[in-house]
């Protein structure tokens, strides 16, 4: 599947085709794996912090977090809580205060 190589990819440090691949597996899904969706999110999310783009990888990272919360998907919450400490050089930047403010809500 293409996000798990994405995500092996993203563990290599190979963040930019980590991030293609991860949003090819995304477009694959049929509405039906919203839990598997909410996974591919925050895997969007840490390969846009490894490139050091905060604006992006706070927007996957909310979009996660509030898809996981409301079809209960407490993995998906896990990875996004496990992304908030990389956030913090970012705490100015546009999306990263309203993120942090949801995962504390």
């Amino acid at each position: 599947m293409a996000v798990d190589s994405g995500q092996a990819l993203l563990d290599l440090g190979d963040t930019s085709r980590a991030h293609q691949l991860i949003t090819d597996g995304e477009r694959l899904l049929s509405p039906a794996r919203n839990k598997t969706k909410g996974v591919f999110l925050a895997y969007r999310a840490a390969s846009y912090l490894d490139l050091k783009e905060p604006e992006p990888a706070a927007a996957a990272a909310t979009q996660s977090l509030l898809l996981a919360r409301h079809i209960g998907a407490p993995r998906c919450v896990s990875l996004v809580e496990d992304l908030l400490p990389r956030f913090q050089p970012y705490r100015h930047a546009q999306g990263v205060p309203e993120l942090l403010q949801l995962a504390v809500a």
